[in-house]
């Protein structure tokens, strides 16, 4: 999925705006990933960090992956996030 990323404190307009070039915006809070947003989770009210999806795991092992069965998962290099597909 082509995505980027948002601060959990960002305004939902601002997180509109750039769902206009990515499907999905990976939201951090502070120095850690919280959740995931995408236009269908997006509402009218709150920052993007009241707004996003927090069913997500990330650089989940295998087995772990198929028994939580998160929405989305994460993969990072060096804290950084790479890659964002649907869960298993």
């Amino acid at each position: 999925m082509e995505f980027s990323t948002i601060g959990a404190q960002d305004s939902l307009d601002e997180a509109k705006k750039r769902l206009n070039d990515f499907e999905i915006l990976v939201v951090w809070g502070g120095d850690r990933i919280i959740g995931v947003l995408t236009s269908e989770n997006i509402g009218n009210h709150g920052s993007c960090g009241s707004a996003c999806n927090l069913d997500i795991l990330i650089d989940p092992s295998p087995d772990k992956s198929s028994k939580w069965k998160p929405d989305y998962v994460i993969k990072t290099e060096d804290g950084e996030p790479v890659m964002v597909s649907h869960g298993p």
